[in-house]
């Protein structure tokens, strides 16, 4: 088990600090971006990717808890694409394929395990700005799972590529080796 030093832990915390605030944005503005995993990400690169599905988790708890109750049945979708993304960090796919395709494989499972949580949990209606365009779809006679999944996918592959091309600019311009 690796041991932490006070600034990594005190990183962690803002970081999932930076989740939570993302989280709050997106419920209270309604954008249709989640913003929920951004400190995720850079707990992916700066320490592991089993590092930053704890993040997910600790973020999704302290989330449902204070403003979304949305956000626990989803706890797993965050966990899940975190481990994706850094499986394919860890394997080199993000400079084989490049970032916008890595991000799109990265996305797919995630967004296939939330459509099926918000569509049969949910009835596809969440606290997420998308629900919007979702009801829309169902009241066309589409599936609640699928419609979820089509607005789902997009949202979180949009949502994921800026926060992943915002994270490792970050992560490229300061020095976090040195926490």
């Amino acid at each position: 088990m690796r041991k932490f030093n006070n600034r990594q832990l005190a990183l962690m915390g803002v970081l999932i600090g930076v989740n939570i605030i993302g989280t709050f944005i997106a419920v209270v503005t309604k954008v249709p971006l989640l913003l929920d995993h951004i400190g995720t990400l850079m707990i992916c690169l700066v320490f592991g990717w089993r590092y930053a599905v704890a993040c997910a988790f600790v973020s999704s708890c302290i989330v449902a808890m204070l403003f979304d109750p949305y956000s626990l049945p989803f706890a797993p979708t965050g966990m899940l694409m975190v481990t994706m993304v850094g499986i394919l960090l860890d394997k080199g796919y993000f400079k084989k394929l490049g970032r916008p395709l890595a991000i799109a494989i990265a996305v797919l499972p995630a967004s296939i395990l939330g459509a099926v949580i918000a569509g049969y949990i949910f009835g596809g209606v969440t606290s997420s700005g998308s629900s919007i365009i979702v009801r829309f779809l169902i009241n066309k006679g589409l599936n609640p799972a699928i419609a979820v999944f089509v607005i789902q996918y997009f949202m979180e592959y949009l949502d994921r590529l800026m926060s992943f091309s915002l994270v490792s600019m970050i992560y490229k311009r300061y020095r976090f080796d040195k926490i």
